[in-house]
């Protein structure tokens, strides 16, 4: 075989140094977003998995075992109290089925602590006009609240809604923490706030999601941001190269 034979067989770099750039920029980049997905898919994972366990021990019926310290995220509880009707937050901006509207929450004296208990009713739609506050039906004498114990995740958005004392109840507001209920209230709160059961004495419409996107399109996410990076590094290699020429040669010469 000649010399130049060997030189149109043989495979050769031909570095383009601005795609070789554009490569070496958005290669990491595309594997950090699909890293970035599979770790919210474990974080979510883990969160249903929470969910599940905590919804399978019995309810917690005694105020007193809210204040344990143990972990209670998510268990189920039928806890008697009374409803404080004059003092009502409106968590703003909550979106449900595509429409606006308004998550409302009361505190309830609970029977020997002095310690009161957030409960979150649920959704309301909101109206048109921002400002009309949707009229809210009162929750009369003492009753059984029955639903599951939540406390906010880490992380997330908060909408400054600029507020740092209630001077008229009710009171809307863009975010709501156990701590931030006490600063309104001006009373201490126990360590989780009540989300009401559809079929809970003065539930709205409630529907709650453990988590807004599921691990598994996390995973999905992950795998598309893969192959858009292998698809770029296929094409760096194939732009840079004579790869194709050289595959295309190769396959000729294997005989029939």
């Amino acid at each position: 075989m000649t010399d130049s034979a060997q030189k149109t067989n043989s495979f050769k770099w031909q570095p383009n140094a601005k795609l070789l750039v554009f490569s070496l920029l958005m290669l990491p980049f595309l594997v950090s977003l699909g890293s970035w997905q599979l770790e919210r898919g474990d974080e979510k994972q883990q969160i249903v998995d929470h969910h599940a366990r905590n919804q399978q021990l019995p309810p917690v019926i005694n105020a007193d075992e809210l204040v344990t310290g143990e972990d209670q995220q998510y268990r189920l509880a039928w806890i008697r109290g009374k409803v404080d009707n004059q003092r009502i937050i409106i968590l703003d901006n909550k979106v449900k089925n595509g429409r606006p509207g308004y998550e409302i929450l009361q505190s309830v004296t609970l029977s020997g602590v002095k310690e009161k208990l957030l409960i979150n009713r649920g959704w309301v739609e909101a109206s048109l006009d921002r400002g009309i506050l949707p009229s809210i039906s009162p929750i009369e004498g003492e009753i059984q609240l029955r639903g599951y114990l939540y406390r906010a995740l880490k992380g997330g958005y908060r909408l400054d809604d600029g507020i740092r004392q209630v001077q008229d109840w009710p009171s809307r507001v863009g975010w709501i923490t156990l701590e931030r209920a006490e600063e309104l209230f001006n009373e201490p709160f126990m360590p989780y706030q009540l989300r009401l059961d559809q079929d809970s004495i003065g539930a709205l419409k409630t529907g709650w999601t453990t988590v807004a996107v599921k691990p598994e399109k996390h995973v999905g996410y992950a795998v598309q941001w893969f192959a858009m990076a292998i698809t770029l590094l296929i094409m760096t290699i194939i732009a840079n190269s004579n790869i194709a020429s050289w595959l295309k040669q190769r396959k000729n010469k294997i005989p029939e």
